[in-house]
């Protein structure tokens, strides 16, 4: 039987920083990830381990925000895999699919560049916040702002007060401490769909398990046949507010 294809979100699905591992000794966790300068960042539970195990009776295809060079810093498979929001398809040699890239090069043309609204997000920004815009292969993706203090509050309302900077179609994820904004052009989900219409041409029955914890990945989520959720994540919180099934 052909083993099932596994899409799963990477941070805050299958491991997270320190702070959010809650009480867990740290002899209990496994380090997953580390910053450009080596040192750790993201770190799996006992819970997530067992999960990672699990998994591993599948073929595991990392779907994440993350650029080709910080995926290569998480202890995870690295090929194939879904990049930067989508940005960029690494076949199973570890090489950018150029289909794909040639793809979305050709529907940037189409949009205004992320390039071209970078100043209009950033300007006036302080010390506080820390900006950067993402690019894969000499294209530039979508933009990233995040609060060097952690400010979650004050990064939301940043959000909300740059929502009329954005041309029509683009599109804000906000998450904690991470803000994104993305052209219209660019998805985990389009990335997804570009992927399974070769993977069911080739096995129409193979079992499709999607595992994300944002609301932006329930773009791919609503593509697999089945699709984990953790329970303290922003997407899991939104379904169950309000559910009248679910008591206090």
């Amino acid at each position: 039987m052909t083993r099932p294809l596994i899409l799963a979100d990477l941070d805050d699905s299958l491991f997270q920083t320190r702070p959010k591992c809650g009480d867990w000794a740290e002899s209990d966790l496994r380090l997953m990830s580390r910053l450009a300068d080596g040192s750790p960042s993201g770190y799996a539970t006992p819970s997530q381990q067992a999960l990672l195990g699990w998994l591993a009776h599948g073929e595991l295809v990392p779907v994440t925000a993350r650029a080709r060079d910080v995926l290569a810093r998480v202890d995870i498979a690295q090929a194939p895999a879904i990049c930067a929001n989508g940005g960029c398809i690494l076949l199973a040699d570890g090489t950018p699919d150029p289909v794909w890239h040639a793809r979305l090069a050709a529907e940037a043309q189409r949009a205004e560049a992320p390039a071209a609204l970078y100043p209009a997000l950033t300007h006036g920004l302080g010390a506080e916040y820390r900006h950067w815009m993402v690019s894969e292969d000499g294209l530039d993706l979508y933009i990233v702002i995040k609060s060097n203090t952690c400010d979650v509050p004050a990064l939301t309302a940043l959000a909300e007060a740059l929502r009329a900077r954005l041309p029509q179609g683009w599109r804000i994820h906000a998450n904690g401490n991470n803000l994104a904004f993305l052209p219209p052009w660019l998805s985990k989900r389009a990335a997804v769909r570009y992927m399974l219409d070769r993977v069911r041409a080739e096995a129409a029955g193979r079992l499709v398990v999607g595992i994300g914890d944002s609301w932006s990945d329930a773009g791919f989520l609503d593509l697999c046949d089945m699709a984990m959720i953790p329970t303290a994540a922003q997407l899991w919180q939104h379904i169950a507010r309000g559910h009248d099934w679910i008591d206090g």
